[in-house]
Protein backbone atom coordinates (compact mmCIF):
# COMPACT_ATOMS: atom_id res chain seq x y z
CA UNK A 1 0.00 0.00 0.00
CA UNK A 2 1.44 3.61 -0.47
CA UNK A 3 2.16 6.07 1.54
CA UNK A 4 -0.62 8.39 0.62
CA UNK A 5 -3.16 5.33 1.47
CA UNK A 6 -1.37 4.50 4.45
CA UNK A 7 -2.02 7.69 6.09
CA UNK A 8 -5.60 7.89 4.80
CA UNK A 9 -6.05 4.51 6.93
CA UNK A 10 -4.69 5.47 9.92
CA UNK A 11 -6.03 8.88 10.38
CA UNK A 12 -2.72 10.69 9.85
CA UNK A 13 -2.93 14.32 8.32
CA UNK A 14 -3.13 14.21 4.85
CA UNK A 15 -1.45 16.77 2.64
CA UNK A 16 -3.66 19.28 0.18
CA UNK A 17 -2.11 17.29 -2.55
CA UNK A 18 -3.82 13.49 -1.10
CA UNK A 19 -7.33 15.72 -0.37
CA UNK A 20 -8.68 14.11 -3.55
CA UNK A 21 -8.37 10.90 -2.66
CA UNK A 22 -10.95 11.46 0.37
CA UNK A 23 -13.18 13.36 -2.34
CA UNK A 24 -13.51 10.02 -4.56
CA UNK A 25 -16.99 8.51 -3.83
CA UNK A 26 -18.25 5.70 -4.93
CA UNK A 27 -21.83 4.25 -4.39
CA UNK A 28 -21.03 0.79 -3.80
CA UNK A 29 -17.43 -1.12 -3.91
CA UNK A 30 -14.61 -0.33 -6.36
CA UNK A 31 -14.39 -3.66 -8.42
CA UNK A 32 -10.91 -3.45 -11.03
CA UNK A 33 -8.72 -5.45 -13.66
CA UNK A 34 -10.26 -6.90 -16.43
CA UNK A 35 -11.60 -10.04 -16.48
CA UNK A 36 -13.73 -9.30 -13.01
CA UNK A 37 -15.28 -6.35 -14.83
CA UNK A 38 -15.22 -8.20 -18.16
CA UNK A 39 -17.74 -10.92 -16.55
CA UNK A 40 -19.12 -8.87 -13.59
CA UNK A 41 -20.61 -7.35 -16.80
CA UNK A 42 -21.70 -10.14 -18.40
CA UNK A 43 -23.13 -11.95 -15.52
CA UNK A 44 -25.24 -9.09 -14.27
CA UNK A 45 -25.12 -10.28 -10.57
CA UNK A 46 -24.62 -7.48 -9.42
CA UNK A 47 -25.61 -3.66 -9.48
CA UNK A 48 -23.85 -1.62 -11.65
CA UNK A 49 -23.30 2.50 -11.02
CA UNK A 50 -20.05 3.97 -13.01
CA UNK A 51 -17.58 2.53 -15.24
CA UNK A 52 -14.34 4.04 -14.83
CA UNK A 53 -11.40 3.92 -18.26
CA UNK A 54 -8.14 5.14 -18.55
CA UNK A 55 -8.49 7.67 -20.90
CA UNK A 56 -4.49 7.35 -22.21
CA UNK A 57 -4.07 3.75 -21.94
CA UNK A 58 -3.90 1.83 -25.64
CA UNK A 59 -3.28 -1.98 -23.84
CA UNK A 60 -5.60 -4.49 -24.18
CA UNK A 61 -7.60 -2.70 -26.54
CA UNK A 62 -9.66 -5.20 -28.04
CA UNK A 63 -10.71 -6.10 -23.84
CA UNK A 64 -11.27 -2.77 -22.85
CA UNK A 65 -13.69 -2.32 -25.73
CA UNK A 66 -15.34 -5.62 -25.11
CA UNK A 67 -16.67 -3.79 -21.91
CA UNK A 68 -17.02 -0.33 -23.28
CA UNK A 69 -19.41 -2.20 -25.36
CA UNK A 70 -20.65 -4.41 -22.31
CA UNK A 71 -21.66 -0.90 -20.78
CA UNK A 72 -22.94 0.59 -22.84
CA UNK A 73 -25.92 -2.35 -23.38
CA UNK A 74 -26.49 -1.69 -20.11
CA UNK A 75 -26.56 2.45 -20.25
CA UNK A 76 -23.86 2.25 -17.83
CA UNK A 77 -22.73 5.47 -17.31
CA UNK A 78 -18.56 5.63 -18.58
CA UNK A 79 -16.05 8.01 -17.34
CA UNK A 80 -13.03 8.43 -18.53
CA UNK A 81 -10.02 9.35 -16.38
CA UNK A 82 -6.44 9.40 -15.63
CA UNK A 83 -4.10 6.54 -14.30
CA UNK A 84 -3.43 8.34 -10.77
CA UNK A 85 -7.49 9.00 -10.52
CA UNK A 86 -7.60 4.87 -11.11
CA UNK A 87 -4.61 3.77 -9.00
CA UNK A 88 -6.63 5.61 -5.89
CA UNK A 89 -10.13 4.12 -6.94
CA UNK A 90 -8.18 0.76 -6.59
CA UNK A 91 -6.11 1.29 -3.86
CA UNK A 92 -2.80 1.36 -5.84
CA UNK A 93 -3.90 -2.56 -6.56
CA UNK A 94 -3.25 -3.46 -10.46
CA UNK A 95 -6.40 -2.26 -12.50
CA UNK A 96 -5.24 -2.36 -15.55
CA UNK A 97 -6.89 0.74 -16.56
CA UNK A 98 -10.35 -0.08 -15.76
CA UNK A 99 -12.46 0.18 -12.36
CA UNK A 100 -15.99 -0.53 -12.09
CA UNK A 101 -18.19 1.33 -9.18
CA UNK A 102 -21.06 -1.75 -8.58
CA UNK A 103 -22.33 -3.76 -5.59
CA UNK A 104 -21.16 -6.41 -3.93
CA UNK A 105 -21.71 -10.13 -5.23
CA UNK A 106 -24.73 -11.22 -3.62
CA UNK A 107 -23.85 -14.16 -0.75
CA UNK A 108 -26.63 -16.38 -0.41
CA UNK A 109 -27.13 -18.18 3.27
CA UNK A 110 -26.56 -22.25 2.10
CA UNK A 111 -30.13 -23.09 4.35
CA UNK A 112 -31.75 -21.21 1.38
CA UNK A 113 -30.18 -22.63 -1.25
CA UNK A 114 -31.71 -25.52 -3.82
CA UNK A 115 -29.43 -28.29 -4.32
CA UNK A 116 -29.22 -29.79 -8.05
CA UNK A 117 -29.37 -33.35 -8.31
CA UNK A 118 -28.44 -35.43 -11.69
CA UNK A 119 -28.18 -39.01 -11.64
CA UNK A 120 -25.40 -38.86 -13.99
CA UNK A 121 -23.05 -36.84 -12.18
CA UNK A 122 -21.36 -36.44 -9.12
CA UNK A 123 -21.59 -32.81 -8.17
CA UNK A 124 -18.64 -31.10 -6.15
CA UNK A 125 -18.51 -28.70 -3.21
CA UNK A 126 -15.81 -26.89 -1.67
CA UNK A 127 -15.82 -25.52 2.27
CA UNK A 128 -13.67 -23.02 3.09
CA UNK A 129 -13.28 -22.78 6.70
CA UNK A 130 -11.39 -19.57 8.34
CA UNK A 131 -9.78 -18.31 5.06
CA UNK A 132 -8.56 -14.86 6.19
CA UNK A 133 -6.26 -13.99 3.42
CA UNK A 134 -8.62 -12.74 -0.20
CA UNK A 135 -5.87 -12.96 -2.06
CA UNK A 136 -5.70 -16.89 -1.08
CA UNK A 137 -9.68 -16.64 -1.07
CA UNK A 138 -9.40 -15.48 -5.27
CA UNK A 139 -6.45 -18.03 -6.01
CA UNK A 140 -8.63 -21.06 -4.39
CA UNK A 141 -11.98 -19.28 -6.28
CA UNK A 142 -9.87 -19.53 -9.57
CA UNK A 143 -8.86 -23.15 -8.70
CA UNK A 144 -12.53 -24.38 -8.14
CA UNK A 145 -13.61 -22.71 -11.63
CA UNK A 146 -10.93 -24.62 -13.30
CA UNK A 147 -11.93 -28.01 -11.54
CA UNK A 148 -16.06 -27.89 -12.36
CA UNK A 149 -17.07 -26.91 -8.52
CA UNK A 150 -20.39 -26.41 -8.48
CA UNK A 151 -20.98 -24.44 -5.04
CA UNK A 152 -18.44 -22.54 -2.79
CA UNK A 153 -19.26 -22.32 1.29
CA UNK A 154 -17.71 -19.64 3.33
CA UNK A 155 -17.76 -20.30 6.93
CA UNK A 156 -17.81 -17.63 9.54
CA UNK A 157 -14.25 -16.19 10.17
CA UNK A 158 -13.42 -16.35 6.15
CA UNK A 159 -13.10 -13.26 4.21
CA UNK A 160 -15.85 -11.74 2.09
CA UNK A 161 -15.23 -12.20 -1.88
CA UNK A 162 -14.16 -8.70 -2.41
CA UNK A 163 -12.40 -7.41 -5.23
CA UNK A 164 -8.76 -8.28 -4.30
CA UNK A 165 -10.23 -11.53 -4.21
CA UNK A 166 -12.12 -11.53 -7.49
CA UNK A 167 -8.75 -9.63 -9.09
CA UNK A 168 -6.91 -12.91 -7.28
CA UNK A 169 -9.72 -15.37 -9.30
CA UNK A 170 -8.79 -13.56 -12.64
CA UNK A 171 -12.39 -13.32 -12.55
CA UNK A 172 -13.12 -16.89 -11.95
CA UNK A 173 -15.47 -15.34 -8.53
CA UNK A 174 -17.67 -13.19 -10.73
CA UNK A 175 -18.89 -16.53 -12.14
CA UNK A 176 -19.29 -18.86 -8.93
CA UNK A 177 -22.30 -19.84 -6.69
CA UNK A 178 -20.96 -18.39 -3.50
CA UNK A 179 -22.90 -19.26 -0.24
CA UNK A 180 -22.30 -18.08 3.88
CA UNK A 181 -22.51 -20.47 5.67
CA UNK A 182 -23.03 -19.78 9.37
CA UNK A 183 -23.52 -22.49 11.54
CA UNK A 184 -21.34 -25.55 9.77
CA UNK A 185 -22.07 -28.38 12.66
CA UNK A 186 -25.48 -28.40 12.23
CA UNK A 187 -25.35 -27.85 7.97
CA UNK A 188 -23.06 -31.47 8.03
CA UNK A 189 -25.23 -32.66 10.38
CA UNK A 190 -28.34 -32.30 7.83
CA UNK A 191 -26.45 -33.49 5.08
CA UNK A 192 -25.18 -36.40 6.54
CA UNK A 193 -29.27 -37.28 6.66
CA UNK A 194 -29.12 -37.22 2.73
CA UNK A 195 -26.98 -40.36 3.17
CA UNK A 196 -25.54 -40.07 -0.30
CA UNK A 197 -23.01 -37.12 0.79
CA UNK A 198 -19.39 -37.17 1.11
CA UNK A 199 -17.24 -34.83 3.48
CA UNK A 200 -13.70 -35.19 2.01
CA UNK A 201 -11.29 -32.54 4.78
CA UNK A 202 -7.64 -31.52 3.88
CA UNK A 203 -5.43 -31.97 6.96
CA UNK A 204 -1.71 -32.05 7.63
CA UNK A 205 -2.49 -34.43 10.21
CA UNK A 206 -4.71 -36.32 7.99
CA UNK A 207 -5.20 -40.32 8.33
CA UNK A 208 -5.01 -40.77 4.62
CA UNK A 209 -2.67 -40.18 1.87
CA UNK A 210 -4.46 -37.94 -0.55
CA UNK A 211 -2.48 -40.13 -3.59
CA UNK A 212 -4.66 -43.47 -1.92
CA UNK A 213 -8.21 -41.93 -2.54
CA UNK A 214 -10.08 -43.59 -4.73
CA UNK A 215 -13.57 -42.36 -6.18
CA UNK A 216 -14.82 -45.37 -6.77
CA UNK A 217 -14.07 -46.61 -2.78
CA UNK A 218 -16.35 -43.60 -2.35
CA UNK A 219 -19.19 -44.38 -4.61
CA UNK A 220 -18.94 -47.80 -2.96
CA UNK A 221 -19.29 -46.71 0.92
CA UNK A 222 -22.05 -44.47 -0.23
CA UNK A 223 -23.94 -47.44 -2.86
CA UNK A 224 -27.09 -47.80 -1.20
CA UNK A 225 -28.15 -44.42 -1.87
CA UNK A 226 -25.51 -43.24 -4.91
CA UNK A 227 -23.25 -40.91 -4.11
CA UNK A 228 -24.32 -37.65 -5.41
CA UNK A 229 -22.00 -34.76 -4.27
CA UNK A 230 -18.62 -34.60 -2.13
CA UNK A 231 -17.94 -32.19 0.13
CA UNK A 232 -14.60 -31.00 0.16
CA UNK A 233 -13.55 -28.82 3.50
CA UNK A 234 -10.09 -26.88 3.59
CA UNK A 235 -8.67 -24.56 6.54
CA UNK A 236 -6.50 -22.16 6.52
CA UNK A 237 -2.30 -23.02 7.29
CA UNK A 238 -2.46 -21.54 10.95
CA UNK A 239 -5.35 -23.25 12.22
CA UNK A 240 -6.69 -26.41 10.00
CA UNK A 241 -10.24 -27.19 10.61
CA UNK A 242 -11.47 -27.73 14.11
CA UNK A 243 -11.30 -31.22 15.60
CA UNK A 244 -15.48 -31.39 15.73
CA UNK A 245 -15.90 -30.87 12.08
CA UNK A 246 -13.03 -33.29 11.13
CA UNK A 247 -15.35 -36.16 13.53
CA UNK A 248 -17.76 -35.52 11.08
CA UNK A 249 -16.22 -36.17 7.88
CA UNK A 250 -15.97 -39.18 6.16
CA UNK A 251 -11.93 -39.01 4.97
CA UNK A 252 -9.40 -36.99 6.63
CA UNK A 253 -7.01 -36.87 3.67
CA UNK A 254 -3.00 -35.10 3.95
CA UNK A 255 -0.95 -34.20 1.00
CA UNK A 256 2.41 -36.17 2.31
CA UNK A 257 5.72 -33.65 2.55
CA UNK A 258 8.76 -34.92 1.14
CA UNK A 259 10.97 -36.45 4.15
CA UNK A 260 13.53 -34.26 4.16
CA UNK A 261 10.94 -30.84 4.25
CA UNK A 262 10.92 -28.75 7.04
CA UNK A 263 7.87 -27.52 6.14
CA UNK A 264 4.97 -29.64 7.31
CA UNK A 265 1.98 -27.69 5.37
CA UNK A 266 1.01 -26.21 2.17
CA UNK A 267 -0.22 -22.74 1.38
CA UNK A 268 -4.21 -23.53 1.41
CA UNK A 269 -4.77 -22.25 -2.38
CA UNK A 270 -1.84 -24.91 -3.46
CA UNK A 271 -3.50 -27.57 -0.88
CA UNK A 272 -6.96 -27.32 -2.49
CA UNK A 273 -6.14 -27.16 -5.72
CA UNK A 274 -4.23 -30.59 -5.47
CA UNK A 275 -7.25 -32.14 -3.90
CA UNK A 276 -9.42 -30.85 -6.43
CA UNK A 277 -7.19 -32.20 -9.07
CA UNK A 278 -6.90 -35.59 -7.62
CA UNK A 279 -10.50 -35.91 -6.65
CA UNK A 280 -11.99 -34.54 -9.99
CA UNK A 281 -9.46 -36.50 -12.48
CA UNK A 282 -11.16 -39.26 -11.57
CA UNK A 283 -14.51 -37.99 -11.95
CA UNK A 284 -13.17 -37.44 -15.93
CA UNK A 285 -11.95 -41.11 -16.37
Amino acid sequence: MSERLKKASTNEPVHSTDQSLLKLSLRGQCLFGLYPIELALKTKRREFYRLFLSKTSQENRPIIENIQHLAEQLSLPIQYTDTLTLDRLAFDRPHQGVCLDCSPLPVENIDQAEMKTDPNRVFLDLCLVKIHDPMNLGAILRTAHFFGVDRILLTRGTCQPSPVASKASSGAMELMSVYACHDLPTYLKQLQEQHNIAFVCGTHKGTISLRTLRLDQIRARLAEKRLQRILILIGNEHEGIPDEIVEQCHYNVCIQANKRSEISSLNASVACALLLYHISAQMNE
